[in-house]
């Protein structure tokens, strides 16, 4: 099994055939590039969120269920040599998925298992490879998160999110707007001080903090085919589940329950 330490994250490679005004180079204005980037980031934001509601276990996925005194995910057996619970491979809806976790008391010594009193510390690492899919979009996606909670130790109200990651996207594919586009993406993450309440539920989002991707795009197909343009993406939680998603100085509003974006009016 491969390094999960990978996964923080990984969100972007796209291909993309040009629109008819691409003639004036890498970082002209292409109409739709943005509103195109901002959905896979979306997909990708609603991602990270879900990992951060469920820091313990994946209660939504095959092979993880709550144990009994302990919240060790299931068939995730301790590594005394990694100090890490290595989760068997789950291959579930397309996608092929990888974790580990590792917990920490308020000495900062590693525990074999996750404890509602004494835990203070957990770090969650994923990878995740397969095809994604969304409104007027499809591509081949890799994602890879390091994502560590803090605040875990006794009666929490909240917990506090940090990490890094890389994502690649394939052959992003975009119907929006009467053509299909294409790209390739590469992206690093990085998430900072995004405050999650406790407990968790279906209806409960960040409070605060934002998540950052930086990406590389290359276009596919087209007059611009080969051509690269960059883009930094920021998320800023606000305890709802709508935030404000910007791609550069484009601002587009992200529904994080639908994994959707809209351009605001």
């Amino acid at each position: 099994m491969r390094a999960l330490i990978r996964c923080g994250a990984l969100i972007c490679a796209i291909g993309l055939g040009a629109c008819n005004s691409d003639n004036t180079g890498p970082d002209a204005a292409t109409p739709l590039l943005d509103a195109d980037i901002a959905q896979v980031a979306a997909d990708a934001t609603a991602e990270d969120v879900d990992v951060m509601r469920e820091p313990v276990f994946f209660m939504a996925m095959a092979g993880f269920v709550p144990g009994t005194g302990d919240f060790r995910p299931a068939n995730c057996p301790f590594d005394a040599a990694s100090g890490k619970l290595v989760c068997p491979t789950i291959t579930q809806g397309g996608v092929t998925i990888e974790r580990s976790y590792t917990f920490w008391d308020a000495a900062n010594v590693v525990q074999q298992a996750y404890d509602a009193t004494t835990t203070a510390k957990a770090n969650v690492q994923s990878s995740l490879e397969g095809s994604r899919s969304g409104l007027n979009w499809e591509a081949s996606i890799g994602r890879e998160r390091d994502m560590t909670a803090t605040g875990l130790a006794g009666a929490e109200t909240q917990r506090t999110w940090n990490g890094t990651g890389s994502s690649h996207i394939s052959a992003s594919r975009h119907r929006e707007g009467g053509e299909e586009r294409s790209y390739n993406l590469e992206c690093s993450l990085t998430v900072e001080n995004v405050v999650v309440p406790v407990p968790h539920g279906e209806e409960v989002w960040p409070l605060s903090g934002t998540i950052t991707r930086q990406c590389t795009v290359t276009f596919v197909g087209g007059r611009r085919d080969g051509q690269t343009v960059t883009r930094t993406i920021v998320v800023t939680f606000n305890g709802t589940q709508n935030v404000i998603l910007t791609v550069g100085d484009k601002v587009f509003d992200l529904d994080l329950k639908l994994r959707r974006r809209a351009a605001r009016p």
